[in-house]
C-alpha cells in the first residue's frame, strides 16, 4: 500500500480551539444579526459590554477553579497537567516560578487591555469609505500570525516547529498577494483616493498588530510567570472597562439606545436588550476559550482559529452582494482570487494546528502524533530491555 502523504488527525487538546471557534462564530453571528435586523452596531456600547464579559467570566471561572483545584495566581505548580490534560514535553516550556514582580505583570495586563480597547475601536470605527471591502480586515488577518510568530520566536525564545514554519511562509506569501490585489482592484474616485485607502490599510494593520501584542504578552505571562489565564481576564476586563468609561465620557453610549427605544416598539426594545446581554455572555465564553487556547497551544494557533472560516464568509458576502464589488457590481476576479487565497490560508492553518499532517520532508516529525508514537516506542523499548535483563538475571541464578 502506498505511503500516506496527508492525514487528518485529532487529539484531546484540540477541543479548546474548536470551542473557541464555535463561540467566535456565535458572537460574530449574533452581532451581525443585531446590525442587520435592528440596524444597531454601536461600538460605544459593544466595547464596554465585551470587557464586562471578560471580567465576570474570568472571575467566575477563576474562583471556581481555585475552590476545587486549590490553585492561586502566583502559586508554583510543578505538575505536568493543565486542566486534566497531560502536557507533552517539548511542545511548550512551562516555568514553575515567575520571573517578574507582580507590578510588572499587572502593567503588562494593563497594556493588553489598552491594546484590546484600541484594536476593538479601530476594527469597528474605521471610516467606512465607499467601495472599501467589508472583509479587508479579516483578509489581512494573516499579518497577526506573522507578528505573533516573530514575537514568539525572537522575544519569547520559544520554538516554531517545521510544519508551523511552512504554514507561516504560506501565510506571508498570501498576505503579500492580498495587499497587491487590493491596489489592483480597489476603485479610487472622489470619495476614496489612494491616500485614504492607504490610511485604511494602515489603521487595519495597526489594529491587527495590537491584537498580536495581546496574544503574545499573554503567552509571556503564562509561560514565564505561570499566571492563571482566567485571572488575567479579570485584570484585562477591569482595565478595558475603565478605558471604555473614559472614552464614553465624550461619546454617550446610551444615545443610540434611547433613539432605538423611541423609534421601535417595546417588544423590539426588549429583544435588543436581550441580545446585548447575550453579547456579554458570548464575549465572556469566547475570551475564556481564547486564553485557554493561547495557554495550551500558541498565540499563532489562537489567531489562525479566528480566520479559518474566512472562505465561507467570503462566499456568503459575495452571494449577498455585500463584498468584492466594483462600481456596485460583483467583481468575479476579485472574489475568486481572494477565495483561493482564503482557502490556501485556511488549509495551511489546519497544518499549523495539526488537524492535517503532511508526511513528506519531515513535516510530520515534530507533530503531536509522531511525538506520541516515539514516546510509546521508547517506553516499549525500555520495558523490553527490563524484561530481558530480568530474564538474564534469572538464567544466571
Amino acid at each position: 500500500m502506498a505511503n500516506r502523504v496527508i492525514k487528518f488527525a485529532t487529539r484531546r487538546n484540540l477541543i479548546y480551539p474548536l470551542q473557541y471557534l464555535i463561540y467566535n462564530v456565535l458572537r460574530d453571528t449574533e452581532s451581525t444579526l443585531v446590525d442587520k435586523y435592528f440596524n444597531y452596531s454601536d461600538s460605544l456600547m459593544f466595547t464596554p459590554l465585551m470587557f464586562i464579559g471578560e471580567f465576570f467570566s474570568g472571575l467566575i471561572v477563576y474562583y471556581k477553579q481555585k475552590k476545587f483545584v486549590h490553585k492561586s495566581l502566583f502559586k508554583d505548580n510543578n505538575s505536568d497537567k493543565y486542566m486534566n490534560l497531560e502536557l507533552i514535553k517539548g511542545e511548550t516550556i512551562y516555568h514553575s516560578k515567575k520571573i517578574d514582580r507582580i507590578p510588572k505583570m499587572i502593567f503588562i495586563l494593563f497594556c493588553c487591555a489598552f491594546f484590546d480597547f484600541v484594536q476593538f475601536i479601530l476594527s469597528i470605527n474605521t471610516p467606512q469609505f465607499i467601495n472599501v471591502s467589508k472583509s479587508i480586515r479579516s483578509r489581512l488577518g494573516g499579518i497577526v500570525i506573522v507578528f505573533n510568530a516573530l514575537f514568539y520566536y525572537f522575544v519569547l525564545k520559544l520554538p516554531v516547529l517545521r510544519h508551523q514554519s511552512l504554514s507561516l511562509i504560506i501565510n506571508g506569501i498570501c498576505l503579500l498577494i492580498v495587499y497587491i490585489t487590493e491596489f489592483i482592484f480597489q476603485e479610487t474616485n472622489f470619495f476614496l483616493s489612494y491616500g485614504q485607502f492607504i490610511i485604511i490599510l494602515l489603521l487595519s494593520s495597526i489594529g491587527l498588530f495590537f491584537n498580536s501584542m495581546i496574544d503574545s504578552n499573554e503567552k509571556y505571562l503564562y509561560e514565564y510567570n505561570n499566571m492563571n489565564p482566567f485571572y488575567s481576564l479579570v485584570f484585562e476586563g477591569f482595565f478595558g472597562f475603565l478605558f471604555s468609561l473614559i472614552y464614553d465620557l465624550y461619546h454617550n453610549p446610551f444615545e443610540k439606545i434611547n433613539e432605538f427605544k423611541k423609534s421601535h416598539n417595546t417588544s423590539e426594545f426588549v429583544i435588543l436588550i436581550f441580545c446585548l446581554i447575550l453579547y456579554v455572555i458570548l464575549s465572556g465564553l469566547k475570551n475564556l476559550l481564547r486564553v485557554n487556547t493561547t495557554k495550551i497551544f500558541t498565540p499563532m494557533t489562537t489567531t489562525s482559529v479566528e480566520y479559518i472560516l474566512n472562505p465561507i464568509y467570503f462566499i456568503i458576502d459575495f452571494a449577498l452582494g455585500e463584498d468584492f464589488l466594483t462600481s456596485g457590481k460583483r467583481n468575479y476576479a476579485y472574489f475568486i482570487i481572494n477565495l483561493i487565497i482564503g482557502i490556501i490560508i485556511s488549509f495551511s492553518n489546519l497544518i499549523f494546528n495539526e488537524f492535517l499532517i503532511l508526511f513528506f520532508c519531515d513535516l510530520d516529525k515534530d507533530t503531536h502524533l509522531e511525538i506520541s508514537k516515539r514516546s510509546e516506542h521508547d517506553e516499549d523499548f525500555i520495558q523490553l530491555e527490563n524484561m530481558n535483563n530480568n530474564n538474564d538475571d534469572n538464567t544466571e541464578t
